[in-house]
């Protein structure tokens, strides 16, 4: 805790003291940054523990869970430390019992304590007891599954019988206007009633939508009327007139929505921009009047505001659509997880709210439970905790509980601790306003901490000065402005402020300025890095015995916060420019780093072979090392930027060739390897690992790595499958909108952190360097969902009324919040405060379109600060010791070094298909052998459900493999319900009747009806040591014949010519005769040949018998041996 003696006397010690002695007081503290916040809501649950009141009775919510186990730890020293310093027993008695209830007591987030609530009581909640809570990965897979179902819903059948509300045809017409789009614009409304489905239930009109046919037939006859108004034959308004002419004539025809529209749009565009169209001299040669041009010109952009009118009500009829779709589809998703008992951190609020407000048995019973509650960063959390606070705190039985803004906490049963100038979760339902009425609302006395007890005296002299001009009050949008008062214990005036930028940029007039700038402003940043490195810049720290010093700076020290991601690819050049060492230390950040966007570039390509672009942008990167003079050179000697088109025969083995194949064989992958697995090849088989050792930050490039592929993993095992769908999320996961937990720094990793401002809020940097300031806001109309009052709609850059009347209060509550955002990035700053201005020339006032670096100086930067002084030395990072080997011989050390891989590359288990795999390609120079499909059978994954088992071919491969597991081989009457229960399973709606279609051509093969009166065995999976390895695979047939038993694989591969045949068949024949190999060892009973089942669509299998198939199993032996 703040010890108040070691102090002068401090602005705020009154307050301090009503925090730890008024417990019978309902207090609203507003505790500004680095005031030890923390240390006072200990410090009341010590006092509130030492009058009497059990710690299971206090409830302390926080914002984060390490927030959380912070004020957990720093609780049990001071119940430690008020134990010692007691001289009453009961006192000390109290203490004991806190400190055995800790563990369990309610300290938590929000949603924890929510989840404990419902715990307690889950039928009345409407949840079965033991539900489980989705995490923020299974809950987007979810909601992409369930999105999915909606989609071929709506896309099922052009004209439902209910109507638009079912979707079809003219739900999609409807959407085509703005290019608003099913999966986008739909989808934004979607995600945006998931995030907020509590308000849905209130706010969205969700009764079925009127019938509703847009009539543009009197607007069409104006738009004639108009095209009759006699005009120069050789003028230009001649020639538009008669395009307008033609457009209205089609839409007085037009009988489909999506036409209108279309014809709507198009007249609109051309009636508008007719300012310059048209010649008054030309009206005067042909004899008419050239004033009638103007009121031509003025006629047609009233017929472009009757077209926007027009548009309009298609935009008002398609919010009313989506309202009643949407909103029913979201609220009956709430409902199906509560009923299934997997409910998502969202549903945990608002079923609690409901639990409390609907039960009065429930809240009697949580208002005797939990006797205290404090709420810690009361400004960054939803709304509904406050309604709960208030009714769980108030008399349970108050008629007010039906309206509980009305309701007033009991005295003392409630505290809440926050700052308003760090409010900067909006877009995660935080509301200032509400905070700013709390105390009101409540009946709370007020109390305020000012001490500082984090930054220099310098810094927070700055801070004070800016902000005081840049924060002021205005009601429910921006607090007051409360000083802050430097009080740390050492070296208060060791500090400083370096501006970077100081002057505008007003050599920038054309080009791509804002783009110079950013790296201008990136340089900058990375030299003030490197000049406190070299200078040694002095920060506080404490020596082995605990004494504060200051010692020179070190990278570790040092953290640069970025308003945005849109800066970091310039940051980290100039970062590496400058051999500093440095790391990205949240997961929105890692996904936008270089290295990343190169293995999602990589990707991408694969993914989608006919997109040209990420092509071109994966063979640029090092990843593949391809030089522009290289693209130019392969596609003048006639290459294609394609993986299914045969390189120039004389170019086969030039770089671009050779990147080409290889992300041919990443495609060819990604039809069964997970995310996680083509990522690690693509890692390993590139060489990434190795490459980053170039770098100064190659630990950092290691760990993001790392980072990247276990998240993949994550993804896959919460359900997620398919490369284009983790590329989806990889884009929700580096989106600006998501706020992503910080990532566990390595401690042991001297190097300079990057982070979001966002991600950096609660922490504290002995050397802070504030960029990304360059970028100025504009307004962003991304069909997003909006909630103003008690109504909603959709931030469209042709909104209707609703939006357009709270555009400007939207705009007003940004502006606040980014000037918020600038406070909380500059009071993270222990000793030192780098910021930017980087600028172009412009106001010098204070205007809320300026860039963040404009309103930093506006605010009166300058004052208080020096401008950065670029040292002239170099950092060098310290090397370690030279690691001393055992062998000076450089021979010896090679022979050392292959026998060290050779080792560890050992796979003591190897499947057949590998196996055969690695043959072909050692055998022959098979350019193929890493892209067959066919071979893509590894060892069995017990795990898995039946039609997943050790297959992992193409997806109809894998269904086609299933279905003959389970069919009927003699008759075949059930391969039609098992081709759709597999297509189902592969997620491959809309090819059933190919499956079946190859299930049946398999079926007919001699070999198989063979089988059916012969002993034989289906998908066998077999494993047997031979030589020094494990050998292990699946078999799809296994049949007993007069000789012996044979080996049938069936293949649903295409083979373009007869050398791939060749190629092919003689792989098969090695990865049939590993098989036999394994089987011999364990049934002890010969294998006498292999065939292969090759299915084809419409006919009979074609059958073919592998030969010297004895021969083949002894290659395997030798391989083996």
């Amino acid at each position: 805790m703040i010890d108040l003696t070691g102090h002068d006397e401090l602005p705020d010690q009154l307050d301090r003291q009503a925090i730890v002695t008024n417990l019978g007081t309902n207090l609203f503290v507003e505790a500004g940054a680095g005031s030890g916040k923390t240390s006072s809501l200990v410090g009341r649950i010590v006092a509130l523990v030492a009058s009497g009141v059990e710690i299971g009775m206090i409830a302390a919510i926080t914002f984060t869970e390490k927030a959380a186990a912070e004020l957990r730890h720093r609780l049990r020293s001071q119940l430690i430390a008020a134990q010692v310093n007691a001289d009453d027993p009961v006192t000390v008695e109290r203490m004991q019992i806190a400190l055995d209830g800790l563990d369990h007591a309610p300290i938590g987030t929000l949603h924890a304590f929510a989840r404990r609530i419902l715990n307690d009581y889950p039928v009345h909640a409407g949840l079965p007891p033991g539900f489980r809570v989705l995490d923020e990965l299974e809950s987007h897979l979810a909601f992409e599954q369930r999105w999915s179902t909606l989609l071929d819903q709506i896309l099922d059948d052009p004209e439902p019988s209910g109507g638009i509300i079912e979707g079809g045809s003219a739900l999609i017409e409807l959407c085509s206007l703005d290019n608003f789009g099913l999966s986008s614009g739909a989808r934004r409304v979607a995600t945006g009633f998931h995030d907020n489905w509590d308000l849905v239930e209130t706010r969205v009109d969700r009764s079925d939508p009127p019938v509703w046919r847009l009539d543009p037939t009197p607007f069409a006859i104006a738009v004639l009327d108009l095209c009759d108004t006699p005009c120069p034959p050789d003028d230009a308004q001649s020639g538009r007139l008669s395009q307008l002419r033609t457009a209205a004539q089609r839409l007085g025809e037009a009988n489909q929505l999506g036409e209108q529209i279309v014809l709507l749009t198009w007249l609109e565009d051309r009636c508008r921009k007719v300012k310059r169209t048209g010649s008054k001299a030309a009206w005067k040669a042909a004899g008419l009047d050239p004033t009638a041009l103007d009121a031509l010109r003025e006629q047609q952009v009233a017929l472009a505001d009757r077209a926007q009118v027009l548009l309009q009500t298609v935009r008002d009829y398609r919010i009313r659509v989506l309202g009643a779709l949407l909103g029913r589809w979201v609220l009956d998703a709430a409902r199906d997880r509560a009923a299934d008992g997997t409910v998502e951190f969202h549903d945990l609020l608002v079923l609690a709210r409901q639990l409390v407000a609907r039960h009065p048995e429930v809240r009697s019973d949580l208002h005797r439970r939990y006797q205290r509650i404090l709420l810690d960063e009361f400004q960054d959390t939803d709304p509904i905790q406050l309604e709960i606070a208030v009714r769980l705190t108030s008399d349970p039985n108050d008629p007010a509980q039906n309206n509980w803004d009305q309701l007033r906490p009991l005295p003392g049963r409630l505290f809440i601790v926050g700052d308003p100038k760090q409010s900067i979760y909006r877009f995660r339902r935080a509301d200032i306003a509400q905070y700013m009425s709390a105390a009101e609302q409540v009946g709370a006395s007020r109390a305020g901490l000012s001490a500082n007890f984090r930054s220099s005296q310098q810094v927070l002299g700055w801070v004070n000065h800016v902000f005081s001009n840049l924060i002021e009050y205005e009601t429910d949008i921006q607090p007051a402005y409360r000083a802050l008062e430097a009080r740390r214990r050492h070296f208060i005036d060791q500090g400083s402020v370096t501006l970077l930028g100081v002057d505008a940029h007003t050599d920038l007039t054309s080009g791509k300025r804002a783009e110079t700038l950013r790296w201008r402003e990136a340089s900058d940043a990375a030299d003030a890095v490197a000049t406190a490195l070299t200078e040694g810049w002095l920060v506080g720290d404490n020596n082995p015995v605990g004494t504060p010093v200051q010692r020179p700076c070190r990278p570790g020290d040092i953290a640069v916060l970025l308003p945005a991601r849109t800066s970091l690819p310039a940051l980290e050049a100039a970062l590496r420019e400058r051999d500093l060492p440095y790391r990205a230390e949240n997961s929105s950040v890692v996904y936008i780093t270089t290295e990343i966007r190169h293995l999602m570039l990589a990707l991408r390509a694969a993914d989608d072979t006919t997109d040209q672009l990420a092509m071109v942008a994966a063979l640029r990167t090092p990843l593949y090392g391809c030089s522009d003079v290289d693209l130019y050179d392969w596609k003048l000697a006639g290459g294609a930027w394609s993986i299914r088109v045969d390189p120039p025969a004389q170019l086969a083995d030039h770089p671009v060739a050779q990147a080409i194949r290889h992300l041919g064989s990443l495609a060819d992958r990604s039809t069964w390897l997970t995310p996680a697995d083509l990522l690690a090849a693509l890692i390993d088989e590139r060489r990434l690992l190795d490459a980053a050792l170039d770098s100064p930050d190659a630990r950092d490039v290691w760990r993001r790595l790392r980072y990247v592929v276990d998240q993949a993993r994550a993804w896959s095992d919460a359900g997620g499958h398919g490369l284009r769908r983790y590329l989806g999320w990889v884009n929700l996961m580096a989106s600006e909108s998501r706020n992503a937990d910080t990532i566990l720094p390595e401690h042991d990793d001297d190097a300079v952190r990057i982070m979001t401002i966002h991600a950096a809020k609660g922490l504290e940097f002995p050397i802070t360097v504030v960029s990304g300031l360059t970028t100025k806001p504009s307004p962003t109309f991304s069909n997003s969902v909006v909630w103003p009052g008690n109504t909603w709609t959709i931030s469209n850059k042709h909104g209707d009324e609703i939006y357009e009347d709270f555009k400007p209060l939207d705009e007003q509550m940004s502006d606040a919040e980014r000037r918020r955002l600038l406070y909380v990035a500059c009071t993270r700053a222990v000793d030192h405060l780098v910021v930017s201005l980087h600028r172009l020339p412009g106001p010098t006032q204070i205007v809320s379109n300026a860039t963040n670096a404009a309103l930093l100086h506006a605010g009166g930067a300058e004052l208080g600060a020096q401008p950065l002084r670029v040292a002239s030395g170099r950092y060098m990072i310290t090397p370690p010791d030279p690691t001393s080997l055992p062998w000076t011989d450089q021979a010896e050390w090679a022979t050392e070094r292959h026998r060290a891989v050779t080792a560890a590359s050992w796979q003591p288990t190897v499947s057949a298909t590998r196996l055969a795999d690695e043959l072909a390609i050692l055998s022959v120079a098979d350019p193929d052998a890493s892209a067959d499909s066919g071979l893509a059978k590894e060892p069995v994954d017990l795990d898995l459900p039946p039609w997943q088992r050790g297959r992992y071919g193409t997806a109809i491969g894998r269904a086609v493999h299933g279905v003959l597991q389970f069919a009927d081989l003699r008759t075949g009457h059930d391969v039609d319900p098992l081709a759709a229960a597999q297509c189902a399973a592969e997620g491959i709606n809309g090819v059933e009747a190919l499956v079946a279609s190859l299930a049946r051509s398999a079926l007919a093969a001699p070999i198989v009806k063979a089988a059916v009166d012969r002993e034989h065995h289906r998908e066998l999976f077999v494993a047997a040591p031979t030589g020094n390895r494990l050998l292990e695979g699946y078999v799809d047939l296994l049949v007993r014949t007069d000789d012996g038993y044979v080996i049938v694989d069936y293949k649903t591969d295409a083979w373009s010519d007869q050398s791939q045949r060749h190629q092919r068949i003689a792989r098969y024949r090695l990865q049939l005769a590993a098989y036999g190999v394994a089987l011999e060892q364990v049934i002890g009973e010969p294998v006498v040949g292999g065939i292969l089942v090759r299915c084809i669509d419409g006919a009979p299998a074609e059958q073919i018998v592998l030969t010297d198939f004895e021969d083949a199993q002894h290659e395997i032996l030798v391989a083996l041996s």
